[in-house]
């Protein structure tokens, strides 16, 4: 190999679906027309969506060997790579932390959009990682950084990534390739051509624009200039006027609890959510823009909303449900679609669901939980038949018997005592009563984490109550110590950390 020409080196990682391996070889493609050698190697990911394969190129004009056959690495090396692209911005992070992105040399190439992983999924907190941190990172590290959103780019030419992603390697000029090289190899690949290349075209032109921006979103910032739509029905406007009453630091957060409360059980029961939500307002000081109010507005919504099984059943039923599912196969109207859900009710939920007197019954017959966990575990079910679809429906339709089922009496009793412990704190002090109210963040999930969740709080409620009895205001628990149990809580899904942070406290 001559001294003077060294390969290109190029590290590409993308999602499973997203077609990286399609792009490995159209670069492939484009190398051998254009008489380069060029050597691959993928490492796989975990799976679909959980996992990015990487893969890694050299490539070497034949010209310059020769007769001579080159050296080329199978693996690429820390601070000598090229051209780093990705498809999605994480990915990019993942590249700069394992040293695939260098200064002096590499240029990188990523969607600016986020796919969530499972870890950031699952975590009982936010772990979500900070795309507009990420896309800092790779501005300071990256010789040269090509960003924007990918995916809403394949998305609209009803494309997949891989084929923007390789128009906007194709445009950063990094490779001695010209244009309709990589528009032949999309050709000549016979794959979805037409939308690959109407792709291609669509990202060449747009990797020469300046870069977008990922906006953030801070829960904690409110809309006072939010203006509330026109109700469709009496109820709803008379709703709308009480949510009005509100600081307008409020309202933009009311409508949206308002809504979600109508659509998962009824009228009345929004109307319930704001007497509750009423109480605490008063107190309220106005602090930090309402923070307390808003904090509890939040929180408390989406508690009343917890998941059941006519809940699970009733968003399983939609149309829109349908539509969304069709878009993200990318299944034609009239293209028959199979759906298959995977369920696995426990005896708690389904005891849940029953009335209190039948639930306790039940509860408390060795006999009939057999019986009932006897027909539970996990289940494949086609929702696309009629008898299931209709199956789903009865339960969706169970959700008006709501009020008198065991699930809502102890979610319900939860929520009185949490309101109750608030307002307590609130009318001695405001900053730890904002602390309890955002610890409503520990409420989520279901089965052995909604029970280990609402036990944390159960046990945080029980920590400001039993203080409070003591009748002395300076031994209720500060802010500071509210704020150390939910971050403790938030540390892990074991409850060590949080066991320790209670009875340190204690």
């Amino acid at each position: 190999m001559s001294n003077a020409v060294k390969p290109i080196k190029m590290v590409a990682a993308a999602l499973g679906g997203e077609g990286g391996g399609v792009f490995t070889n159209w670069v492939i493609d484009v190398a051998e027309a254009n008489n380069w050698l060029c050597q691959t190697t993928s490492l796989a990911g975990v799976a679909q969506r959980t996992g990015a394969t990487i893969y890694y190129l050299e490539l070497y004009p034949r010209a310059v060997a020769g007769n001579e056959q080159p050296v080329l690495s199978l693996f690429p090396a820390q601070g000598d790579i090229d051209i780093t692209i990705t498809s999605e911005i994480a990915e990019a992070g993942r590249m700069i932390e394992r040293g695939f992105v260098s200064k002096d040399k590499t240029t990188l190439i990523s969607s600016s959009h986020r796919v969530y992983g499972i870890s950031e999924k699952s975590d009982v907190g936010d772990g979500s990682i900070d795309a507009t941190a990420l896309l800092g990172l790779a501005d300071r590290y990256a010789k040269r950084f090509i960003h924007y959103d990918m995916e809403q780019l394949a998305s609209a030419h009803q494309s997949v990534i891989s084929s923007v992603m390789l128009g906007a390697l194709a445009a950063s000029d990094t490779l001695p390739f010209d244009r309709a090289s990589y528009e032949l190899a999309i050709r000549e690949s016979g794959k979805s051509v037409e939308s690959n290349l109407s792709a291609f075209n669509a990202s060449f032109e747009r990797a020469g624009k300046p870069a977008s921006v990922v906006e953030s979103f801070d829960p904690a910032q409110s809309d006072a200039d939010f203006v509330f739509p026109d109700a469709k029905t009496d109820q709803g406007k008379a709703l709308f006027t009480l949510a009005r009453a509100y600081e307008p630091c409020l309202h933009e957060i009311l409508y949206h609890g308002i809504t979600k409360l109508v659509d998962y059980q009824d009228i009345d029961y929004a109307r319930q959510y704001l007497d509750h939500l009423e109480g605490i307002a008063r107190l309220d000081n106005g602090n930090s823009d309402f923070l307390l109010s808003r904090h509890v507005a939040r929180y408390l919504a989406l508690w009343m909303c917890y998941e059941d099984i006519p809940r699970v059943a009733q968003l399983k039923t939609r149309v829109a449900r349908g539509d969304s599912i069709r878009k993200e196969v990318r299944a034609e109207d009239q293209q028959i679609l199979y759906v298959a859900e995977f369920f696995r009710p426990r005896v708690e939920e389904v005891c849940a669901m029953l009335p209190v007197g039948l639930a306790s019954a039940i509860s408390n017959s060795r006999i009939m939980l057999g019986l009932i966990n006897f027909f539970m575990g996990g289940r494949k079910l086609r929702t696309d038949t009629v008898s299931i679809f209709a199956l789903l429906t009865i339960l969706a339709k169970m959700r008006r018997f709501r009020r008198g089922s065991l699930g809502y009496q102890h979610e319900h009793t939860l929520i009185a005592l949490w309101l109750e412990a608030v307002h307590v704190l609130a009318a001695h002090d405001q900053e730890a009563a904002v602390e309890l109210a955002s610890c409503g963040r520990l409420i989520k999930g279901y089965g052995d984490t909604r029970y280990r969740t609402t036990q944390q709080m159960l046990k945080i409620i029980q920590r400001v109550q039993n203080l409070a009895d003591s009748k002395t205001n300076t031994s209720l628990p500060s802010a500071t110590e509210l704020a150390q149990l939910r971050d403790a809580a938030f540390a892990g899904d074991d409850n060590v950390a949080f066991e320790e942070a209670l009875a340190i406290q204690s």
